[in-house]
Formats: C-alpha cells, sequence, structure tokens
C-alpha cells in the first residue's frame, strides 16, 4: 500500500472514532467560587419528543483534588408528565436521596482524573419518556451548609441503542 493510501486511511479511521455519539440533551452548570451552598439547587429542564426511544439520564460532577469527602449525598427531584407508556417505570418520579462514591476509603479517587480536578458520574435512570418537559432538580443532601471544591454539575441525556 502506498504511503498516501496509509494516510488516508488513517485520516478516515481517526476522524471516524472521534465522531463519537452525540447527546440528546446536555447541560452544565458551575458553582461560584466551588462552593455549593444549600441554598443553590440546579434544575436541568428537558424536552422528550415522545418518541419509542429510551434515554440514559447521566449527572457528572467535577470535585477538585482538595475536596475532603469520599462521597457525595444529593438529593434528585424529578418531575414531568405521565403516560400510558411509562406507568409501569415511575420510580424515578419525585425526591431520592443519592450517593456518589468520589473516592475510596483510603483516599484514591475513583473517577476520571484531569489535573487538580475529579469527574464522577451518577448513572440515574433509564427509561423513556412521555412528549413533554421533564425537570431534574439538585439538592445538596449534607448538613453541611457548603460544600467546598465542587466544581460544577452536567446532565447528559442519551438515547439507548
Amino acid at each position: 500500500m502506498s504511503y498516501l493510501k496509509l494516510c488516508a486511511l488513517v485520516l478516515i479511521l481517526a476522524a471516524t472514532i472521534s465522531c463519537g455519539e452525540q447527546p440528546y440533551f446536555m447541560e452544565t452548570i458551575s458553582f461560584d467560587g466551588q462552593k455549593w451552598t444549600q441554598n443553590i439547587m440546579p434544575e436541568f429542564k428537558v424536552n422528550f419528543e415522545g418518541d419509542t426511544s429510551s434515554y440514559d439520564v447521566i449527572f457528572t460532577f467535577r470535585t477538585s483534588t482538595d475536596y475532603a469527602y469520599n462521597n457525595l449525598w444529593i438529593y434528585l427531584t424529578t418531575a414531568g408528565p405521565m403516560c400510558p407508556s411509562i406507568s409501569e417505570n415511575t420510580a424515578f418520579f419525585g425526591r431520592k436521596a443519592k450517593e456518589l462514591k468520589i473516592a475510596k476509603p483510603n483516599g484514591e479517587w475513583l473517577g476520571q482524573k484531569s489535573g487538580t480536578f475529579i469527574e464522577n458520574k451518577l448513572y440515574y435512570i433509564r427509561s423513556k419518556f412521555c412528549k413533554g418537559t421533564y425537570t431534574f432538580k439538585l439538592e445538596q443532601g449534607i448538613t453541611i451548609k457548603e460544600m467546598q471544591n465542587i466544581s460544577d454539575v452536567t446532565i447528559e441525556v442519551k438515547p439507548t441503542y
């Protein structure tokens, strides 16, 4: 194979691999000064088309390497339209407590580390959604009034295949 053909093949392959699947919805909310106070409740509104697809709802929390705890407790409230196609899978509606593990007991980080930040994913739900707008609201579930070293939270809604 000629050098030119080999280069073209490598470029095509690299372009194909780098073009990852785009999420249906994605939004990031940053915390001022990397502080998540109890009165700040990030809220995400996602409009679904009501098709037959199911979706994964994933939250990604970015903390700094100065984060002092091995977990993060949150309350996640979900609201939206009800319809017959999801009537059997409505357990995710309402307010639910969730724990996100950030580090092992020995202090070793569990998420993806990049520089001074750690990304941890909370896989919340895989479901079908009726046509309409769903609201996902987060509250920090820790008794400390202000959580330090939490940079931001991102919601990603991805179709499942």
